[in-house]
């Protein structure tokens, strides 16, 4: 490994693992759902959307906060088995929670749901912990108020799911709206944004100025802010909450063009793959403001192949990337070979641009193209970053590896 063992690395791996594992299955419904070759029924592709938002990405999410939280101050013995116990329960429950939305509109899927949350507000609850006793850098705020948001918004899938299950009103009319958007815009643009910015500084981030911590602020509060106003039907509130994203990422390409500047597009590096995801966060906002003006605020109304061009530009382009970043300062030393992860960054990326741009314009024979070409780049690169994993072995580091951030 290019870099000493975190504190946590058992965990860490065995959740990075995990979420592989799950990932496969999500790429593969994409795969035969893009070429049009299986017509999947409304619970499959629900699956299909949570095994890649909770699976892959929340239990990514997960591995980077216990690698960024987990450093600088000694962890006891009884927090480590508390935090292990979390995991594991984090694991299991997405898992059976994809399953539930694969099979069932049933009380299961919101039960699941609770266990989901739960395990969710346990990590945010460790992290906010050790976030008194460290020193934190951007990155640190991003993880922050993304995962507090993730809470949220996971209250409010549940809640929407007892809807469904029960018939009964839980939630305003707004809530179906309410659900995704806060994981989209509030949970998954401050954690791009924040794992985009650590693959620069891998794995000790500088301690954050205040025009970083602003700009975590900016996108938390629109997060917060595009909620509401689906959740209270407030229509003028909705371009603010985008409004608010935006200023959040001007001001993280103001603080990080030096870095973004000298990245090559010919050598695979974290920092390359943290340029694309930075650039498909822009994509989303300009698409989210669009449609927040062409349809009134009630992205409800907006057709389909909109919604989706923003969900895989979010989910691969913005938060794959980042995560892929993460995977490669990990386990990548200097002087190893990365041919092959530039070829596999080659096709993820052109299948991923041209399969966004397939649903945009909801172009069938782009979406029939570029779907494979997308899902065969990402089993690639789960193979590279797995079998590295893999061999890196799960020991714990020794204690000397917990240092402070430069």
């Amino acid at each position: 490994m290019p870099s000493p063992r975190p504190v946590l690395w058992p965990e860490i791996r065995g959740l990075l693992l995990a979420a592989m594992v799950i990932f496969v299955y999500t790429i593969v419904i994409g795969i035969l759902n893009g070429m049009d070759l299986v017509d999947f029924d409304q619970r499959r592709i629900l699956g299909h959307v949570h095994g890649g938002t909770l699976g892959w990405l929340t239990l990514s999410v997960f591995a980077a906060s216990l690698w960024l939280f987990g450093e600088q101050q000694p962890i006891s013995e009884e927090q480590r088995k508390i935090l292990r116990g979390l995991c594991i329960a984090a694991v299991v429950s997405f898992v059976l929670y994809v399953i539930a939305f694969s099979t069932t509109y049933g009380t299961i899927r919101p039960i699941l749901g609770i266990a989901s949350v739960l395990a969710t507000a346990g990590i945010f609850g460790w992290v906010f912990m050790r976030a008194r006793e460290i020193t934190l850098s951007v990155p640190h705020w991003g993880f922050l108020a993304a995962l507090g948001t993730s809470v949220v918004g996971g209250i409010l899938g549940v809640l929407l799911g007892l809807e469904i299950a029960t018939g009964n009103n839980f939630i305003s009319d707004g809530g179906s709206g309410a659900h995704p958007a806060t994981m989209v815009v509030g949970f998954l643009i401050p954690v791009a944004l924040a794992m985009a910015e650590w693959a620069f500084f891998f794995p000790h981030p500088p301690k954050a100025a205040r025009l970083g911590i602003i700009q975590m602020v900016f996108p938390f509060v629109g997060g917060m802010v595009l909620m509401l106003a689906l959740l209270l039907d407030i229509v003028p509130l909705a371009p603010i909450a985008v409004l608010l994203e935006f200023i959040g990422v001007g001001i993280f390409f103001k603080r990080m063009w030096p870095s973004l500047r000298s990245v090559s597009w010919t050598v695979a590096s974290p920092g390359l793959h943290a340029a694309v995801s930075a650039i498909s966060v822009v994509y989303v906002l300009i698409l989210a403001q669009f449609l927040i003006a062409k349809y009134e605020g009630d992205l409800g109304i907006a057709p389909e192949h909109y919604l989706l061009s923003l969900d895989h530009a979010q989910f691969i382009g913005a938060m794959t990337n980042a995560v892929f970043a993460m995977l490669f300062a990990a386990t990548v030393a200097k002087g190893d070979p990365t041919r092959p992860h530039m070829i596999t960054f080659a096709i993820v990326n052109i299948g991923m641009a041209g399969f966004v741009i397939g649903l945009l314009f909801d172009v069938t024979i782009l979406k029939q193209i570029f779907a494979p070409i997308m899902g065969l780049g990402l089993l690639m690169g789960l193979a590279i970053y797995g079998r590295a994993l893999f061999e890196a072995g799960g020991d714990e580091a020794p204690a000397t590896s917990s240092r402070r951030a430069r």
